[in-house]
């Protein structure tokens, strides 16, 4: 069901996964100068991505495993599901070869994966906060 809560915290974390991604890929690491295809091109298909993630993160915080110890506990449960759907991500890319890594050293995986997992981690506080602050009356439970 789309609610307004989802909604919400689907697009705000994309926005904000997105844009600390560009910041962290094209300003800090200059990872965008060694793209092989125009950066016009990598960005539009990345929004599409983020919006893809943003919508698993979405999703992610209403898992049944996280609702029984932190019900009550949005943005940590918003920050566990994130960090753990960016390790999955970040296994995913590394297999298919799908990254800005320049080698397979230890430390570059380490970066990366730890990156990875703090980027969706902090998409997932943006959707535990959406959760926190956004009325939701489906999410009342009648007795």
């Amino acid at each position: 069901m789309l609610t307004k809560r989802f909604l919400i915290s689907w697009i705000a974390s994309s926005i904000v996964m997105f844009a600390i991604s560009y910041i962290w890929h094209g300003i800090f690491l200059t990872d965008f100068s060694r793209l092989s295809y125009p950066k016009e091109i990598f960005l539009f298909f990345a929004v599409f991505v983020y919006l893809v993630i943003g919508f698993v993160s979405a999703k992610a915080i209403d898992i049944k495993l996280l609702e029984s110890r932190f019900k009550r506990k949005p943005i940590l449960k918003g920050l566990i599901s994130g960090a753990c759907l960016g390790f999955t991500l970040f296994v995913m890319t590394y297999v298919i070869g799908v990254s800005f890594s320049t080698g397979s050293k230890i430390e570059n995986l380490l970066l990366d994966g730890c990156w990875q997992t703090i980027e969706q981690g902090i998409g997932g506080v943006v959707v535990g906060l959406a959760h926190f602050f956004v009325f939701d009356s489906s999410a009342i439970i009648e007795d």
